[in-house]
């Protein structure tokens, strides 16, 4: 009698179905991540890893795992050890390998590059005494023995199945942001694949249920053009500006029949661009075949705004960002990205183009064959500039992407260190739309008190004051109610007020606009962007350039102010920081220092605004720790350093009024211990950042959830009963009575 054979399982049986072998589970994923790697010109490596990243499954100590008797098993990295030990010894010259080993060792503990783990993988493969994997978990397959009978089990399974060979690879660009990747491209195939296939055995719909029809562009341009049509029949701007936008929405569409690449979109503000892009980007995928459009915006209110134009015009619209309170459906979408028409935030989508974790990357291959429209283009953190670039003109290269970089003060990053930046120019001639769209004469005062600001203020009856801190926000709108004896049209925006009270003040603000009632707002930053308000006069805080053309687009914003709209620029004659950052400061004292003498500068001087970048991107420094883990492929390292919010604060849930039912469920859930992620989402409205943990832990309770046995911290805080007063229906979340614990808070 032979020896019986032996099965090796991938999965445990469950309510849904038995056992699953893994030799189906590998031949599934194999065929998945080939059908998702051909569409990104790597269907033979992604298929390999398809086929082998769970080889380390043929052991006894994996299948332990299944039976109950053995944890903190890695099966991974030993995969990726059968792999590094069955290619040519000379594979270090063939750099074809090298994504793939990295994908299928980190495909659930995270990419960690080659150099960092070839000796381990070594080690594992010669040594049966080998204790731990770098996920210090243990291996599933130790020494030669265990591998060469994980090996014979594996031949059983696939008996006709040959050991690939692929095409050599340059290794030129080894130790790049291109490289890096092109590992996680792939690492995205195999992760989607590995994650699709394991929910399809609990749910056969689960890829058609959380897959979305390709674009129908032209179908799409329609609803478009109906659209603008709607808004330029009711909207109650001058004739003139209405024209150039006209023009511009033109003028963009027929770009779309340029050659793919990376474009700018020099504009001014109020010009229409979101509905100039989109024209853009939906001629551009007719040209080019192209199947998606992903809208990237660096700011919440942003999102917010956009999402609602969007869905006037498309019927699916995908929204992924922090506080996106999405379905459970519309949850699984957004970690796949495999949708038509998808907004996300910049933190979103720069920071999973430099992720090693796999939830971040798995929708990276459903960036290939994509218009990416980056509105606000000045928003990016200099000190990111150059990898972001890098990795944007690698997409652009290597994945069919065309890039739009969207903004009225276009960086120049062709100023940074040996950064090759050329740019198709959407309207090249903009020099002369900014002079037509001239709508505000700008006024420099070098040292101006914000009570001075309160009083020229109060004799004004549509104004708008931004300043750079909450502190001065609170100082300045303390003054104006002294002042004006009482808060009827007198607003407060900044960060202070959770994301559904600032809609309802912006929305009570343009409603007064419209009756001509008199309206005084006070602000931070969170409302220079994508916030559709017009004043006649705009006071700023010293900020940089960006920030105060930004500032100067909420002024005369319609071209309907007698004379003009009137921005007044002013150096804060106050005690202490005056930024809420080192660089944030640093950019200020350019535009001081390029309008020294000058008493009223020309906002839309695009000579001005490029002689600002040069000197700006020229003191940049890029971050070294970055620069290294780029260069030693360390992706770990390289998630860390590369973050658009250095300080995000911990998240805090607020009793607003407006959604008091929404924060006593909140509560309720919190003091029973039933708090779930669905609860955290539902909560985005009403949930505020803070940067100052320890004050927020005084007056709030921390909110844990329970994920298995475990109960862990989820960063987010609940204000405490009998502190509600804290929360001001008026000028949001305050620590202290005073102001001094505000300076300790960024907008």
């Amino acid at each position: 009698m032979g020896t019986e054979r032996k099965t090796y399982y991938a999965k445990s049986a469950n309510e849904f179905h038995d056992r699953i072998k893994n030799s189906d589970h590998l031949q599934r994923v194999g065929k998945l991540a080939r059908k998702f790697g051909a569409e990104i010109g790597k269907a033979a490596a992604a298929g390999i890893a398809g086929d082998y990243h769970d080889f380390g499954k043929y052991g006894e100590s994996f299948q332990g795992v299944l039976d109950g008797t053995h944890q903190g098993i890695d099966h991974a990295f030993p995969s990726a050890a059968y792999l590094y030990h069955r290619i040519d010894e000379n594979w270090k010259d063939n750099g074809s390998w090298v994504p793939i080993l990295e994908a299928v060792a980190g495909h659930h503990d995270g990419l960690v590059g080659i150099s960092e783990m070839d000796n381990e993988l070594h080690r594992v493969y010669h040594n049966a005494r080998v204790e731990e994997c770098p996920s210090r978990k243990h291996p599933s397959l130790r020494g030669e023995a265990a591998f060469s009978q994980a090996e014979a089990a594996f031949r059983e399974d696939f008996p006709d199945r040959t050991f690939p060979r692929l095409r050599p690879r340059h290794a030129d660009e080894r130790g790049s942001v291109g490289t890096m990747l092109d590992t996680r491209m792939l690492f995205s195939c195999l992760v989607d694949a590995d994650y699709s296939v394991s929910a399809s055995d609990d749910d056969t719909e689960y890829l058609k249920k959380n897959s979305r029809p390709p674009l129908e562009a032209k179908e799409m341009l329609g609803k478009l053009e109906a659209h603008c049509a709607k808004l330029r029949a009711n909207s109650t701007a001058d004739p003139k500006i209405n024209a150039l936008r006209r023009e511009v929405y033109h003028r963009c569409g027929a770009a779309g029949a340029k050659p793919m690449g990376v474009f700018t979109l020099t504009a001014p503000t109020g010009v229409g661009k979101t509905m100039a892009m989109l024209h853009f980007a939906l001629r551009h995928c007719m040209e080019h075949s192209l199947k998606r459009i992903i809208t990237v915006l660096p700011f919440l209110t942003l999102a917010e705004q956009t999402e609602k134009e969007y869905r006037e015009i498309f019927p699916d619209v995908l929204v992924d960002h922090s506080q996106a309170n999405l379905p459970e459906t519309s949850r699984i979408l957004a970690s796949r990205w495999d949708s038509p028409v998808i907004i996300t935030t910049s933190v979103r989508f720069f920071e999973s183009l430099f992720s090693d974790n796999p939830r971040d990357c798995r929708k990276l291959h459903h960036i290939a064959g994509s218009v990416v429209l980056f509105d606000e283009a000045q928003s990016l953190p200099a000190s990111l500039a150059k990898p972001t670039v890098e990795a944007v003109q690698a997409l652009c290269r290597k994945y069919r992407c065309t890039m739009v970089f969207s903004t009225a003060t276009q960086p120049d990053f062709g100023a940074l260190p040996d950064t090759a930046w050329k740019p198709t120019e959407i309207l090249p001639d903009n020099a002369v739309l900014f002079q037509k769209m001239r709508r505000v004469h700008t006024v420099w005062r070098n040292r101006m008190s914000l009570g001075a600001v309160a009083m020229e203020m109060g004799a004004q009856k549509n104004v708008c004051c931004i300043v750079n801190l909450r502190s001065h926000a609170r100082i300045l709108f303390e003054a104006l109610k002294k002042q004006q004896g009482s808060g009827d049209g007198l607003f407060f925006l900044t960060s202070d007020l959770c994301p559904a009270h600032r809609l309802q003040v912006i929305a009570e603000i343009k409603e007064r606009q419209s009756r001509g009632e008199p309206c005084l707002l006070v602000a931070t930053q969170c409302m220079e962007a994508g916030v559709d308000l017009d004043f006649h006069v705009v006071y700023r805080a010293l900020a940089p350039l960006e920030s105060i053309i930004q500032a100067a687009g909420r002024c005369n914003r319609n071209g309907k102010a007698a004379g003009g709209g009137k921005v007044v620029v002013f150096y804060p004659e106050e005690a202490g920081n005056l930024y809420p950052g080192t660089t944030y400061g640093k950019a200020a004292g350019i535009v001081s220092s390029l309008w020294d003498g000058c008493g009223e500068p020309e906002l839309s001087d695009l000579e001005q605004i490029h002689s600002y970048y040069s000197r700006f991107f020229g003191n940049v420094t890029e971050d070294k720790e970055l620069r290294e883990a780029i260069e030693f492929r360390d992706y770990r390292q390289a998630a860390r350093k590369y973050c658009l919010v250095q300080n995000a604060g911990v998240s805090l849930i607020v009793p607003w009024g407006g959604k008091a039912e929404l924060f006593q469920k909140a509560a309720q859930s919190v003091r029973s211990g039933k708090v779930n992620g669905e609860l955290l989402r539902e909560t985005a409205p009403i949930t505020i950042s803070c940067f100052h943990e320890e004050a927020v832990r005084s007056c709030a309770t921390p909110v844990r959830i329970r994920k298995g046995r475990e109960v862990v911290e989820t960063g987010t805080y609940i204000l405490n009963e009998g502190f509600e007063e804290k929360y001001d229906p008026v000028t949001g979340f305050a620590l202290t009575e005073g102001t001094t614990r505000m300076e300790l808070l960024m907008t």
